[in-house]
């Protein structure tokens, strides 16, 4: 969060290729998708790499081509895990450590990424803090 204000959009960092060990399984994928395609069968039906070139060989090209064009395929979960020990970010009713009145409500409160697709789980979740809001209001209410 920049500030206590909720019409400012959050700071969103997420970090990708920042650590070097990132980049060599990356480049060596790089390396092998083009060995596959320059075998038969697939050599004759193909024209050109497009992406990232065949003008991009050396070690500092495919890192550059990479952190240009990199991008995760996941859905991202776990930047504001729930839980009750000292590294959750929310608490299990999904209320933000630290903060009065703010609770987090998508796929970053999952402390793992799930095996399927986040979408149904992420709904379970909103679902859950529905209930949840609805269940406090009505305590707070005479």
């Amino acid at each position: 969060m920049r500030s206590a204000d909720a019409t400012q959009a959050p700071r969103m960092v997420a970090n990708y290729l920042t650590d070097d060990r990132d980049l060599p399984p990356l480049m060596e994928g790089l390396r092998m998708i083009r060995r596959i395609f320059a075998a038969d069968p697939f050599r004759p039906k193909l024209r050109d790499e497009i992406m990232p070139g065949t003008a991009h060989q050396s070690d500092k090209e495919l890192i550059s081509y990479l952190r240009g064009n990199a991008q995760s395929m996941y859905h991202p979960v776990g930047t504001c895990r729930m839980g009750v020990d000292a590294g959750a970010v929310v608490d299990p009713e999904l209320k933000l450590n630290g903060f009065e009145g703010v609770r987090v409500v998508d796929a970053s409160v999952m402390p793992r990424i799930p095996s399927g697709n986040t979408n149904a789980p992420t709904i379970m979740i909103a679902e859950k803090a529905a209930d949840m809001i609805i269940a406090e209001r009505q305590l707070v209410r005479p």
